[in-house]
């Protein structure tokens, strides 16, 4: 099947087999080897042919081709004995086209061979063919022996050799300069955009899911991370002014992120930047100077949505050289194809229309995952901590709760959730964390940077002032003495590193996530993090309501420790008393009582002066009253009172989050159904559109 209009110089097939396919690129070369006309069939061919076959397959198609050449092609030289010797034998140049077609294959996509095994075994099958043959110039025609290793996109975490990182920076944020932290944003980057291959893309169009995509998915991660961690370094400032100035700061590495043309990382800049947890910080906005608050708007103007990105479409294809686009974007592109257009026509053939179209956007990519200059010079060990910073994990609603607590909210204030930016695309939710392995292996490059660069006399171990000047990278990190787990004032690297993998384990674990809800005291109770005192009239402190620690309200958000569920923990005990062989009884109120304050004897006896204070007058005011029985009989009512109405209230919260849940698959049916009409609606216009070509129809305007 032919096109009547093709859409790229010399693709005229609309629809064949495979082994058509094949043998139109054949007919592609001429009989020195070059293309006829510039033809770029062969180019969309080998681009393409693993949407609708593998490259071993492919390979095989033409060495059946090679071995069928006398059945295909007819010699009319007479006399002809169709050896490689025979000059003008129309077998021997058909022979010559399809190694011609193979070599194209190879010089143009060597990454094909290179990380295919199979395809390679079948072409060197196909060599030692042609060898016995006795024709050793097209042997030397499709030697593998040249191909360049692509062992970096084999292992998402191996250093590219040819680049050198002998640049000394700072690995504090407040000194670095904006320029420094935009080249280094685009080395992290380029190095995950150029791994991802054409199948992931191919799997990302088809299915629409990051399952079993890890490349593109740690893309995404690092797009995702990024705009959190703008966010948090922003919401970790305590005043107004100090916020502005952060925000500044990134707005001008947004400038130098749009000099370099990186404009996957300028979205998720601009992103991080006009999220609503920021947006809504009038005070903070206040002091943002006209000039940058102009500048931003422009960025988001740029990468607005709007008309399907029409101002990023038009900057970005005016941009030359080096330059990362937004991925989103383009993948949205692919899928709308892959969902307009089938890949099968007419029964079983490959529909190479839409190969010629998906080759347009598909091409641009591969192209740009090959500059083998990056304007950047990055320094590895920034490069580790800003890996790992990339990699702490915060949900929308806790940066929000973060932002209440920097503003509070007022009559005239944002709203009580958090709403997306306007330039994020839809395609960068659900985005799991990365792997605790890797996790592990980010922890130990950046510690061995930190100890590098600031362990001045090298004595194995980071001091006080030292610690703040690093810290600054890690917004909310806890205090020198938390990660001083000796107490000897001084942080080792194992310290170190037990703190940031547990901190992060802890963002991994979500299903140990703790359940914090405020709540009164009747007795002294310490904090599980600081282990101070939860003292006040009223709602003292945060509890737990799977595993029942607690902890200050400033503390609740810097726990690392796992949560274990109550019924987890009930298991656990009726399994020892089993174990012991004495039965579980129930616990009467009068040796509940009994059992905490032995408790909290002990406690208090490990606990600061001030809380041993405090437990003393407790017990001599219960000393005082221990003769009226009244009194305890009275505390007991109230205390089962308030059982009584906790246990209301959690009903009541139970069922409010089962409406919510419903409330929330109600709105995924309706965004379903949407997705099935918008499917529906272009299907039927792409059957108009066949059905108007196979009449001939005359279209005067584009539908």
């Amino acid at each position: 099947m032919e096109e009547d209009k093709p859409l790229i110089p010399g693709v005229t097939v609309r629809a064949a087999t495979p082994e058509r396919l094949v043998h139109l690129c054949v007919e592609s070369f001429g009989k020195d080897g070059r293309l006829v006309e510039d033809n770029e069939f062969p180019s969309v061919l080998f681009l393409m042919h693993k949407w609708f076959m593998t490259s071993d397959e492919m390979a095989e198609a033409y060495v059946d081709l090679y071995q069928s050449c006398s059945d295909t092609v007819a010699c009319m030289k007479p006399g002809c004995n169709h050896r490689p010797s025979s000059i003008d034998c129309q077998i021997q140049i058909y022979k010559a086209k399809i190694c011609y077609a193979v070599r194209f294959w190879i010089s143009n996509f060597p990454v094909h061979f290179d990380l295919d095994h199979r395809l390679s075994t079948v072409v060197k099958r196909f060599a030692n063919l042609v060898q016995c043959e006795g024709n050793l110039t097209l042997k030397q025609l499709i030697d593998l022996s040249k191909v360049p290793s692509y062992d970096w996109m084999r292992n998402m975490s191996v250093r590219n050799p040819s680049m050198r990182h002998n640049r000394k920076v700072s690995l504090v944020f407040n000194h670095l300069e904006p320029m420094e932290l935009a080249e280094h944003l685009t080395y992290l980057e380029y190095k995950a955009f150029r791994r991802i291959n054409f199948t992931d893309f191919k799997n990302y169009a088809v299915t629409a899911s990051l399952k079993d995509n890890p490349k593109l998915e740690r893309s995404i991660a690092l797009f995702n991370g990024l705009s959190q961690w703008i966010q948090c370094m922003v919401l970790s400032k305590t005043t107004p002014q100090q916020r502005a100035d952060v925000i500044v700061k990134f707005v001008n590495v947004a400038k130098k992120l749009r000099i370099l043309q990186n404009f996957n990382t300028l979205m998720s800049v601009v992103g991080g930047l006009t999220h609503s947890a920021l947006a809504r910080l009038a005070k903070t906005n206040a002091c943002i100077p006209s000039e940058t608050q102009k500048t931003l708007m422009e960025f988001t103007e740029l990468l607005s949505s709007n008309n399907n990105f029409s101002n990023y479409r038009k900057v970005f294809n005016q941009c030359c050289h080096f330059k990362i686009p937004i991925l989103g974007v383009h993948l949205k592109d692919l899928i709308l194809l892959h969902t307009a257009l089938p890949d099968k026509v007419e029964g079983s053939l490959v529909n190479f229309r839409k190969m010629a179209q998906l080759s347009q956007t598909l091409k641009e990519l591969t192209k740009l995952q090959n500059h083998d200059n990056i304007p950047v010079c990055a320094n590895m060990d920034l490069v580790n901590t800003l890996r790992l910073s990339l990699d702490l994990h915060y949900t929308e609603d806790e940066i929000y709760e973060l932002s209440l607590a920097r503003e509070p909210r007022n009559s005239l204030s944002s709203p009580s959730t958090p709403t997306k930016p306007v330039v994020f695309a839809d395609w960068l939710a659900g985005v799991s964390p990365p792997v605790p392995n890797t996790i592990n292996k980010h922890v130990h490059d950046m510690v061995e940077a930190v100890f590098k660069n600031y362990d001045h006399d090298k004595d194995g171990f980071i001091s006080h002032e030292e610690f703040e000047s690093i810290a600054g990278n890690f917004p909310f990190i806890d205090s020198f003495c938390v990660l001083d787990a000796d107490k000897d004032g001084m942080i080792s690297k194992a310290e170190m590193k037990t703190y940031f993998i547990r901190a992060n384990c802890h963002a991994l674990r979500k299903c140990f996530k703790h359940d914090f809800h405020e709540i009164t005291y009747f007795k002294p109770t310490f904090c599980i993090h600081c282990t101070g005192l939860l003292w006040g009239l009223i709602k003292q402190g945060w509890k737990c309501k799977d595993c029942g620690i607690n902890a200050h309200k400033h503390c609740k958000d810097l726990v690392v420790m796992e949560c274990r569920s109550k019924q987890h923990a009930a298991c656990n005990r009726r399994q020892d008393s089993v174990t012991n062989g004495t039965p579980t009884q129930e616990l009467t109120y009068s040796s509940k009582r009994k059992m905490s304050q032995r408790q909290k004897r002990n406690r208090v006896h490990q606990g600061t002066q001030t809380e041993e204070i405090y437990f003393m007058d407790y017990q001599m005011r219960n000393s005082h009253m221990n003769g009226d029985g009244e009194y305890y009989e009275e505390q007991g009512q109230l205390y089962d009172r308030l059982l009584k109405a906790e246990e209301a209230r959690d009903k009541l919260m139970a069922e409010n989050a089962r409406l919510e849940a419903k409330l929330e698959a109600s709105n995924d049916q309706i965004v379903t159904l949407k997705s099935h009409v918008g499917m529906i609606r272009k299907n039927t216009i792409t059957f108009i559109l066949e059905q108007m070509d196979a009449l001939h129809i005359q279209r005067d305007t584009e539908v």
